[in-house]
């Protein structure tokens, strides 16, 4: 009778640790990315991409302000850091240390409702983000206004007010390469394109951002988002001799930072899509370094 006790008594706390302790360990193995570090100066970094926030269209690229709120409220519950991209610049350039489980919240394009709805969430949960514009579009719909939540970019009033606010961080993602409906496929190079030529014609466009920038904002982005993730070996070349210091694909995975100035580059993306929540897209991709 004794030893039936016991054994009751044994599987009962048994479940009690299964229940309360496990979930602890399972959430940490997959959220806190330290834990997976292999040495004191690599760093672990999970960029999530965003591109719309909206009510009408949720779907691969296009996500809820509620959806949006959810994340925030995630990551701030779990202790994750936003960084900018010149906090990761400066960690490998500087050895300026970064916050404990940073992340990278990254937006494209610059629409209209990344200002509307996503902007003011950041301001109430104190995050940052990285935003990635199209200068024609900005340029555009400076001079003709429009409020159209699903279709409209923000004007350069927008813009500075996000960047004056201390939670935007802007990037270049080219002047006006942004497009398919050319020969060209955004800012990759074209097939039997000479590489002088390929490169005369990305050093206008992207600097003619980079100063539009300056001059209306007073900012020098050191990060290029490659439109539509296109890119090659020479299109790299060129943005490093422009002086851009990291960039941006739509490549799956986690990011291993090291001190090593190249880690900088191409880095990937994890696209935050409709219906599939942040927790899930932290844990898959913590899983593909294991």
């Amino acid at each position: 009778m004794f030893i039936k006790r016991y054994i009751c008594v044994l599987i009962t706390a048994l479940i009690i640790v299964a229940i309360f302790v496990y979930p602890y360990f399972e959430s940490r193995s997959y959220l806190l990315f330290d834990e997976i570090i292999a040495d004191e100066d690599t760093v672990y970094i999970p960029i999530i991409m965003y591109h719309h926030v909206r009510n009408n269209s949720p779907g691969k690229n296009s996500i809820t302000p509620k959806e949006f709120e959810s994340d925030l409220k995630y990551l701030k519950k779990n202790n994750y850091n936003t960084i900018t991209m010149t906090q990761l610049i400066d960690y490998v350039y500087n050895d300026i240390s970064l916050p404990e489980n940073p992340i990278i919240i990254s937006f494209d394009d610059g629409y209209l409702n990344t200002y509307k709805n996503a902007y003011p969430l950041l301001m109430e949960y104190d995050m940052k983000i990285v935003l990635s514009i199209i200068g024609k579009v900005t340029d555009d719909f400076t001079l003709t206004i429009s409020n159209n939540i699903n279709t409209s970019h923000m004007n350069w009033n927008h813009l500075n007010e996000m960047i004056n606010s201390g939670h935007v961080e802007v990037q270049n993602h080219t002047y006006n390469l942004h497009s398919t409906r050319s020969d060209r496929y955004g800012c990759a190079q074209k097939e039997n394109e000479a590489f002088a030529i390929y490169r005369d014609v990305l050093a206008e466009d992207i600097n003619k951002l980079q100063n539009q920038l300056m001059a209306n904002s007073g900012v020098t982005p050191n990060t290029f988002t490659y439109p539509y993730g296109r890119f090659n070996d020479n299109t790299v070349i060129i943005i490093k001799e422009l002086g851009f210091k990291a960039s941006l694909s739509v490549l799956y995975g986690l990011n291993k930072i090291t001190k090593d100035k190249e880690c900088l580059y191409d880095l990937k993306r994890i696209c935050r899509s409709h219906g599939v929540p942040i927790e899930k897209l932290l844990k898959d991709v913590a899983k593909t370094v294991r």
